[in-house]
């Protein structure tokens, strides 16, 4: 590696990243990059971005404080590893205060957490305990490249994690191998859609910053595919570096095709993938989707071993059919293929993939028979045999082909099914256990199987998830009389029943809040069957239609789930219970000097405000994500139906709605103008109260329809409406409530508001009032000033609205559904059109 002398000039050329020598360290390199681009923006994580000159200074300044923290203690530092700019910092500060780092997924449950720290000894440190910290002038030690700087953690066959030894050699050979291949420069721009806490998340991170690159950071467990290609075509990434199964879901329903086209993301030049196989009909379609003709780069990787090999699918190259081989290896590594005794195989054979280099990892961290079995060196350099099976072509390409020992990837994770099956053995009752992998959808899952009278299958993967991360809890878990056994006392694998085709009892979801659940759930995962008490993980759900089912439960329930929320309540029946439970603690929040109707969602003023009518059983906290897109300067409230959020008899009528709003309007705001908006079922109510309100001599500046449904009825009570030939569809409502249901929903009518229900039951109990109320209305022409915002499920013809607007009308379309249209990130254009409505610009 190559450094900058200190008496350099300011903002020299920035030299490549270079395969390091045993005296560098990563903290060496980030200096010499921030000496050269400090202006430059080194990581935008969505919410922030930090130069490389703020980020060396903030490291410095983190690590200093480290060093006064933990004073003599050079005990490694496990820290919650996040795309944040703040845990990132965190990450580079331990490393440069001389501790290891041990990084911390902040989606494991804290039991696996914890196992953890208390592996590596460890002490835990968060960014809030940095920042409680007083500054701290201490010198920090000096080191070299042989240092520890990473013990990253994977899963052991002992039955607990093992940590795998990183110096900052290490770190920075597994950055260059990268950024050399790929061609990283200070230009760049690169897409880290990995988390953090892995080691591909990281060194990806590694390779962007000490090549210069900026470094867009996302965590793809917590982002929908829509939104992912926003970011990619909004930051203008050249880079994307993913696993495979993100690939996949940006494919989602989109053909393959033969020929590359047309660049619609022209910034964009290579894709690289890790973790598992690539399937070249994902690249395809891929392309498809995206409309890139960007290369692909088939990444395959150790923790401890880096690079083992790599192949680059230009856009002009043609694709092998089936999964993609491996590729040849780096420069500066030799990979054999050897038999058991450790002698080389010929061209062709299996056997197991070993890598030699000058730089490898240091072993595990106090497993010495394990280290000895894996690694050795001799004079020249070092050598790891990978525990994959493979072989060499006649034309020196890599083909894996799966595993020497009991390890299984599991949705590009190794998972050894021994340390699944240690810990369901210690449950209380289990007299016995076996893990093992099945095929299922093309990729290879864990099945549990085990004996005991104490726990039920649903108990035992409830005491995993505790424990486990995702990819480590078996998909199905299997109770059993006894597991078959031969005269050996081995598993006899072929007499175990088949995890697949087990029958299950069927309980149909109970209640309104089950019922939306089986509705989320059925569409993300593609089933016609749930029942109550089915686990997502059994019934198929992804990582990626597990992070769906959390941003569309989050969206259309109005709560605020954590991926951990989701993990610890993977039923239909848990995770109402839970949503109920949710909404229940936040119904005492956002409430207007104990007004139950008008709501505050902001904390702004100096504009006119903003007052939104909801939706049909639509609580305040539906219009959360449209105030959050709003300019800091108005105020946003929302008005509710009278008794959604309380005990108390609701306006039958939307003149009577009108009236109530019109008197909690003019309580905080006495004079007009007044600038008044209604979403759904709620804009016929908007129009009302701006009626009344001009009646009355008051100002009406602005109204603003965010897509009330202008159905075939409504036309047809307005003037000259029977003769317009276009109206909105038929909408169809999203949960599937039975017959008997909605009898006695209909009978509850008359108690609305009465009777405490549950949060959901009372919203679909209230949007049957609104509905009873809108069917009696007969809506009068508006002669001011409205924009009418309309979605997919609407109509868009300005005749058809023109006799809703009399006066000055502007209809804008937005592409969403009905269902999405307040939701992000169809929202984001729902505020604009508001904003511009009312002349002010938005977030």
């Amino acid at each position: 590696m190559s450094l900058h002398r200190i008496d350099a000039p300011v903002h020299a050329p920035l030299a490549p990243l270079c395969r390091p020598d045993p005296r560098d360290t990563l903290l060496d390199r980030l200096c010499e990059v921030a000496h050269s681009v400090p202006d430059a923006i080194a990581i935008d994580s969505g919410e922030g971005t930090v130069t490389f000159d703020e980020l060396l200074h903030r490291t410095y300044a983190s690590a200093r404080k480290i060093a006064d923290l933990t004073s003599n203690d050079l005990r490694p530092i496990a820290v919650d590893a996040a795309c944040t700019i703040d845990s990132i910092t965190l990450m580079l500060a331990v490393m440069a205060s001389g501790h290891s780092l041990v990084p911390l997924d902040t989606n494991l449950p804290e039991n696996r957490s914890a196992s953890i720290a208390k592996a590596a000894s460890a002490l835990r440190l968060t960014t809030s305990d940095l920042a409680d910290a007083q500054i701290s002038s201490l010198p920090l030690p000096a080191f070299t490249g042989g240092r520890t700087a990473l013990i990253a953690f994977t899963s052991g066959s002992t039955g607990a994690a093992k940590g795998v030894l990183l110096s900052h050699r290490m770190c920075l050979t597994k950055a260059y191998e990268v950024s050399s291949a790929l061609g990283l420069t200070t230009r760049d721009r690169v897409g880290n859609a990995l988390p953090v806490s892995f080691g591909a998340g990281l060194n990806t991170l590694f390779a962007g910053l000490l090549s210069g690159a900026s470094v867009y950071c996302t965590d793809p467990r917590s982002t929908q595919s829509t939104a992912l290609t926003e970011w990619i075509e909004q930051s203008a990434l050249t880079t994307l570096h993913c696993s495979p199964s993100l690939v996949r879901s940006f494919a989602t329903g989109v053909e393959p095709i033969s020929s590359v086209p047309d660049d619609a993301v022209p910034s964009l030049r290579v894709v690289t993938t890790y973790g598992e196989a690539l399937h070249s009909k994902d690249v395809s379609a891929f392309r498809s989707a995206l409309g890139s003709g960007a290369s692909f780069v088939n990444w395959y990787a150790t923790t401890e071993a880096g690079a083992v090999a790599f192949d680059v699918y230009s856009a002009g190259r043609p694709l092998p059919p089936g999964y993609l081989p491996a590729g040849k290896q780096p420069r500066g590594k030799t990979v054999d293929i050897v038999g058991p005794d450790g002698t080389p195989v010929t061209t062709g054979a299996i056997g197991e993939v070993r890598v030699s280099a000058p730089v490898l990892a240091d072993g595990y961290l106090g497993l010495d028979d394990l280290t000895r079995s894996r690694f050795f060196s001799d004079r020249v350099q070092h050598h790891y045999r990978t525990g994959d099976l493979g072989r060499v072509d006649s034309d020196g390409v890599l083909h894996l082909a799966g595993r020497v020992d009991e390890a299984i990837k599991v949705r590009g994770y190794l998972v050894e099914p021994a340390e699944v099956e240690g810990f369901v053995r210690s449950l209380p009752g289990i007299t016995d256990v076996f893990v093992t992998s099945c095929v299922h959808d093309g990729s290879s899952e864990l099945a549990a199987y085990f004996v005991g009278s104490c726990h039920t299958e649903s108990e035992v993967r409830s005491a995993l998830r505790e424990n486990f991360p995702e990819w480590m809890v078996p998909m199905f878990v299997v109770e059993l009389d006894s597991i078959p056994r031969n005269e050996r006392g081995k598993v006899d694998r072929n007499a175990l029943p088949s995890p697949l085709s087990r029958p299950t009892p069927h309980h149909a979801a109970v209640g309104a809040t089950e019922r939306w659940v089986a509705s989320v759930v059925s569409t993300q995962i593609d089933t016609d069957r749930i029942g109550r008490d089915d686990d997502f993980s059994a019934l198929g759900a992804t990582s990626l239609s597990m992070v769906n089912i959390l941003i569309a439960v989050n969206d259309m329930m109005h709560v605020q789930l954590t991926p951990s929320d989701l993990g610890s309540a993977m039923t239909v029946r848990t995770l109402a219970e839970l949503i109920d439970r949710k909404l229940s603690e936040s119904e005492t929040v956002t409430k207007n000097d104990g007004s139950t109707v008008l709501v505050r969602l902001n904390k702004s003023g100096g504009h006119p405000a903003l007052f939104v009518v909801t939706g049909a059983g639509v609580p305040a906290l539906g219009m959360v994500p449209l105030a959050r897109r709003m300019s800091g300067d108005r105020a946003v409230y929302a008005l509710q139906p009278r008794g959604l959020d309380g005990t108390a008899i609701p306006d039958r009528t939307v003149r009577g709605a009108a009236r109530r709003y019109i008197r909690e309007i003019k309580s905080v705001q006495p004079e007009g103008p007044y600038i008044v908006a209604g979403h759904s079922i709620g804009g016929w109510t908007a129009l009302e109260v701006a009626r009344l309100l001009t009646e009355a001599g008051d100002v009406v500046e602005q109204v603003v329809l965010l897509d009330p449904l202008l159905l075939r009825d409504i036309l047809d009570r307005l003037p000259g409406g029977p003769g317009l030939p276009h109206a909105a569809p038929l909408f169809v409502r999203p949960a599937n409530i039975p017959i008997r249901d909605r009898i006695r929903y209909r009978i509850r009518l008359a108690r609305a508001g009465l009777k405490r229900e549950s949060t959901t039951e009372r919203w679909l109990t209230f949007a049957l009032v609104a509905s009873k109320a809108m069917s009696r209305h007969r809506p009068k022409p508006w002669a001011g000033a409205a924009t009418v915002v309309v979605s997919d499920d609407n109509v868009a013809d300005p005749a058809s609205w023109a006799a809703v607007v009399t006066g000055r009308l502007t209809l804008v379309h937005v592409k969403s559904s009905h269902n999405e249209f307040v939701r992000e990130p169809a929202v984001v254009a729902v505020a604009e059109a508001v904003e511009n409505a009312v002349g002010s610009p938005i977030r």
